[in-house]
């Protein structure tokens, strides 16, 4: 694959050349990894359980011998974890040490404590914890607690707490720390993280790799991230199907809809299986590009595939159609949604309603519109801007600002907007001159805003 997809690269994209083995960027060792086993937690536990027999024993028994009592006292702690009941957990904690004695807890039930509150947000309770553990931090300690502290934004503090780690850092505490660097854009600073980990020995995994590349086609532009791309391909990186599917939306976006197109065929043709989500991307992007029809194709191909195309499929190709102005195949894509049992959404609707109003066919997107609140759907903002736009557009601009009125009173609409779009329809009304279409037409509006207020109303 790499070859015939380096000739696709080179032949329409021909990026600026970038240095991935100089001293100052990525070096060429790249390995597979075999990620490290998660702590496996048992099920919930019943909100009911008491805990008291327990700790009535630990005040008489300070430091009894092992017995079943200390490993369901674990089991416990565990669960109440699991359950977000942090305060019985550290209590349970407390309980355990002391009749541990010498004989300190497992690291485990820190980590699990320390999770529990990392997982509820209090990042602050989990680092008291960790100052206070009697027994040394593990790699899994600190994964936990630099993933709470990038979570919770204090990403300084989690690379603080890196640079004096006691023990060595593995292939996911560099991951943590990448993926909030590059989160926060901070590029330069990955790459030199990245640097470290090669330097240790501790090769990256796939899951790495995408994460730079996405932020390198965001921020650096899609020729840097396909360069960066085939080098990693040629130092033996093995991409998956995230890594193209992050490739095919850069493509899109940058407007390289049919070397989207190309890299999809490539995955079908040497074994990489395209998702779902695969073709909903470039089907998105050739609708977008005007190319509805082309989108078409790879809707029949997923279906041969025997992938099931979603709301995201339909509604891109419903938005396509509506922009290229073929409005009627649009709305019959749309009343096949139930036959297909899929549930138009807000989007869809408004996209129809939107090339309807581009048309002047606001009468039609008033229709809609009963149709839209008949289904259950509530219209939003962009739904009332479309239509008062429309409406205006069409010689109603006296209608259309007395509809502004009534939803800039109801709080339906930003009143910042309302006032702009008066000022504007109060100009163009001195311009209109009302037709008896126009009117037929503002009264099936009438009709249909009638029936929307009687829902907001209920």
């Amino acid at each position: 694959m790499s070859h015939e997809f380096s000739t696709i690269c080179r032949r329409h994209l021909a990026p600026p050349s970038i240095n991935l083995t100089s001293s100052n960027c990525l070096k060429p060792r790249w390995a597979a990894f075999s990620s490290i086993s998660k702590i496996i937690q048992p099920p919930k536990i019943s909100s009911s359980i008491n805990t008291t027999p327990w700790r009535r024993r630990a005040k008489n028994q300070r430091n009894p011998p092992p017995s079943s009592d200390s490993t369901s006292r674990e089991r416990l702690i565990h669960e109440l974890c699991k359950a977000g009941r942090m305060r019985e957990a550290a209590s349970e904690l407390e309980v355990l040490e002391e009749e541990s004695g010498d004989a300190v807890p497992y690291v485990v039930l820190y980590n699990v404590l320390i999770d529990g509150y990392c997982e509820a947000g209090d990042v602050d309770k989990a680092l008291e914890l960790f100052d206070r553990m009697k027994v040394a931090p593990s790699v899994v300690t600190y994964n936990t607690l630099l993933k709470g502290l990038r979570n919770a934004g204090k990403l300084d503090r989690a690379l603080q707490m890196f640079d004096h780690m006691k023990v060595a850092p593995d292939v996911i505490t560099y991951h943590t720390l990448l993926k909030g660097l590059c989160g926060s854009g901070e590029i330069d600073k990955a790459m030199e993280l990245l640097e470290k980990q090669l330097e240790s020995g501790c090769n990256p995994d796939v899951h790495t790799y995408n994460i730079f590349l996405e932020v390198l086609c965001k921020g650096r532009g899609i020729g840097k991230a396909m360069e960066f791309f085939e080098e990693m391909v040629s130092q033996g990186y093995h991409p998956n199907i995230v890594t193209y599917n992050v490739l095919l939306c850069a493509l899109c976006k940058d407007g390289k809809v049919e070397v989207a197109v190309e890299l999809l065929n490539q995955l079908s043709r040497q074994g990489c299986s395209p998702t779902v989500r695969s073709y909903n991307i470039v089907i998105d992007g050739l609708s977008k590009a005007g190319k509805t029809e082309q989108g078409r194709e790879l809707l029949a191909e997923m279906k041969d595939k025997g992938l099931k195309p979603d709301i995201v499929t339909y509604t891109s190709l419903c938005t396509g159609l509506g922009r290229e102005g073929k409005l009627d195949e649009a709305i019959d894509l749309l009343e096949s949604f139930k036959d297909l049992g899929i549930a138009p959404t807000l989007i869809t609707f408004n996209s129809i309603m939107s090339g309807l109003c581009r048309t002047r066919q606001s009468d039609r997107a008033i229709d809609l519109l009963g149709y839209m609140v008949l289904k259950g759907l509530q219209p939003d903002e962009v739904s009332y801007r479309i239509l008062i736009r429309g409406i205006a557009s069409e010689g109603l601009a006296k209608e259309a600002r007395e509809l502004l009125k009534e939803l800039d009173a109801r709080g339906l609409v930003k009143r910042t907007w309302a006032k702009e779009v008066a000022r504007w329809l109060t100009s163009i009304s001195l311009e209109a001159s009302q037709t008896p279409s126009n009117s037929q037409q503002y009264h099936a509006l009438g009709q249909a805003w009638v029936s929307l207020f009687a829902v907001n109303d209920s």
